[in-house]
C-alpha cells in the first residue's frame, strides 16, 4: 500500500483507508467485509439524499472534496412500504426521503414533499435527507403533497409555493382583509405583516416546528383604532392579544430629566371590554433612574408577554371618560403620555 497518499470512504458508518483513488463497487464490499460480494450490494450516497446503485465492476473516484459514504445491504432481503397507498419493495432496511421519490418517479422532486403516516394521527414530513427506517414491525406509510406546511389560527395547510403573500394568509384563514395578519414564531413573538409582504416559508420537519400566522386586530373596531392611532404618535408599536388582554408595546418612549435613560420600552394592557373598565398600571424596563437612584418599583404579578425584565408601575386616572370617537375623550394615547407624570413621582 502507498502510505503516501490515502484515500478515506464510510461504509455503513465505519471509515477505511485505502491507496487507490478509484475503487470498484466489489473492492468496497471487500473492504467492508460483506462476502461473497454477489449477496449483497452497495450503494453511494448522494448529497441530495438520494442512493446511486454501485455495479461490482464500476469504479468510485475518490479524489473528490470530502468522504465518499456508502450503505451496503443484502441483495437478497426486501422491505416493503407504501406510497400513496401503492405498495413499494426496497433492498435496504433505511431510506431517505430523496430515494421514496425516485421510487414513486415524482417529476419535480425539489418541488414536492414525502409526509410519513405517523402512530399519531399527525403526518410528519421527510426531508430528503432524513433516514426513515424500515425494519420495524409494520409497513411505514407515506403520501406525496406539498413541501411546505403552514399553520393559520390552530389550522394546518399544506402549500405548494416557496413564498405566500399576507393577502393569501388571510385568504386561506378566511378572515376580512381589513384585519391584517401576523406572523408568530416558535417563542410565540409577534410581529404585524405589511399589505402585500411577501413571506418566505421554511420546511418544518414535523407538525410542531411549522410557520404559524393568525389574523390581525380590525381596524374598524376599537382598538384598532386605539392600535392606529398609538403607530400615529411613536415609531414603534407592537401589539398582541393575549387571553382576552391586549397588549401594546411602545419601543421608542422618550423620559424627561432627571429621569434616565432618555428612551425606554414601555408596556401596558386593557381587557377585552375596553374603553371599559379603565386601565391601571404599566411596565417599564429594570433600571430606571431617577436622578442617581433606580427607581425601586415591583414585580410584576404577571409578566407581560414581550422578551425582557420589567418592573410595574401602579398608575390610574381619576376621570376616565372615553368618548364614542377615539380621537374625542380619553384614549390609549393620552394614557400612554400620562406615564411620565407617574415616573416623576418617583416611587
Amino acid at each position: 500500500m502507498n502510505v503516501d497518499v490515502l484515500y478515506q470512504v464510510d461504509i455503513n458508518g465505519d471509515v477505511y483507508e485505502t491507496d487507490k483513488a478509484a475503487i470498484s463497487g466489489n473492492e468496497l464490499l471487500f473492504m467492508a467485509g460483506k462476502q461473497p460480494p454477489g449477496e449483497f450490494a452497495i450503494y453511494l450516497l448522494l448529497e441530495d439524499g438520494d442512493m446511486e446503485s454501485i455495479r461490482p465492476t464500476e469504479v468510485v473516484d475518490l479524489q473528490r472534496t470530502g468522504i465518499e459514504k456508502f450503505r451496503t445491504f443484502r441483495a437478497d432481503v426486501l422491505y416493503r412500504l407504501e406510497v400513496n397507498g401503492k405498495p413499494r419493495e426496497w433492498g435496504s432496511d433505511y431510506i431517505t426521503g430523496r430515494a421514496i421519490k425516485r421510487l414513486t418517479e415524482v417529476d419535480e422532486p425539489d418541488e414536492v414533499g414525502i409526509w410519513q403516516k405517523t402512530k399519531s394521527g399527525e403526518d410528519k414530513l421527510i426531508e430528503d435527507s432524513d433516514v426513515v427506517n424500515l425494519s420495524i414491525e409494520g409497513i411505514e406509510q407515506f403520501r406525496v403533497g406539498a413541501k411546505y406546511s403552514i399553520c393559520i389560527e390552530g389550522k394546518v395547510f399544506e402549500w405548494s409555493k416557496k413564498t405566500i403573500t399576507t393577502e393569501e394568509i388571510i385568504q386561506l384563514g378566511g378572515w376580512d382583509a381589513s384585519q391584517g395578519a401576523v406572523e408568530v414564531d416558535k417563542d410565540q413573538n409577534e410581529r404585524p405583516l405589511a399589505s402585500g409582504e411577501v413571506i418566505k416559508l421554511k420546511p418544518g420537519h414535523n407538525f410542531c416546528k411549522k410557520q404559524r400566522f393568525k389574523r390581525g386586530f380590525d381596524e374598524n373596531s376599537r382598538i384598532g383604532k386605539e392600535v392606529l392611532l398609538l403607530q400615529k404618535n411613536f415609531a414603534h408599536v407592537e401589539y398582541k392579544e393575549v387571553k382576552n388582554l391586549h397588549w401594546f408595546k411602545i419601543e421608542d418612549y422618550s423620559l424627561p430629566s432627571p429621569l434616565s435613560p432618555e428612551v425606554i420600552s414601555v408596556v401596558f394592557s386593557v381587557t377585552a371590554g375596553h374603553p371599559v373598565p379603565k386601565p391601571y398600571g404599566f411596565y417599564i424596563p429594570s433600571g430606571v433612574k431617577f436622578g442617581d437612584r433606580v427607581l425601586m418599583l415591583n414585580n410584576p404579578q404577571h409578566p407581560p408577554p414581550f422578551e425582557g425584565s420589567w418592573r410595574f408601575a401602579s398608575w390610574d386616572v381619576e376621570n376616565w371618560r372615553p368618548g364614542a370617537d377615539v380621537t374625542t375623550g380619553d384614549n390609549l394615547w393620552g394614557w400612554a403620555r400620562s406615564f411620565r407624570n407617574r415616573l416623576l413621582e418617583g416611587e
